[in-house]
């Protein structure tokens, strides 16, 4: 995981956390432990890896769902690593989390997206999310209701 935070450019953090987080703040012990190590009940991941040309594993992207306490709803939230953009990974990584969804019986999935992110704007469209501007904001809201 520490090597996959390595990949990411400061765009895509931002992108993804809405904050400029240093590396260092990301590949923290404490945080890496609480994000690696799901309560299965309310958060899933889901990790996309690739083996190098030296055996060892590589992190390309990550997918998660959040449920929301009491509610039968999750958000969703993807990471790809930056040399794996464009490629179709975030999509199929988004319609497996849909898949996921719809296996746990959730009424729906939600993101909020920033205005100026096109990419996941385009993903989450692709995956059959209905993407609307928030009145009072600069963000987008992604919903996919099953």
């Amino acid at each position: 995981m520490v090597q996959f935070h390595e990949t990411l450019s400061e765009e895509s953090v931002y992108r993804r956390y809405f904050n400029q987080l240093k590396i260092d703040e990301r590949i923290a012990h404490e945080r890496l432990t609480r994000i690696c190590f799901n309560d299965y009940d309310r958060e899933l991941a889901l990790v996309v890896e690739q083996k190098s040309d030296y055996g060892k594993n590589l992190i390309l992207g990550v997918g998660r769902l959040s449920k929301a306490r009491g509610l039968n709803e999750a958000e969703f939230a993807l990471l790809i690593s930056d040399t794996c953009q464009q490629q179709g990974l975030g999509t199929e990584l988004l319609k497996r989390l849909v898949q996921i969804g719809r296996d746990e019986k959730l009424a729906r999935l939600t993101a909020v997206i920033l205005a100026d992110n096109h990419a996941m704007l385009h993903v989450s469209k692709k995956a059959g999310f209905k993407v609307k501007h928030e009145p009072h904001g600069h963000n987008f809201t992604a919903e996919y209701v099953y």
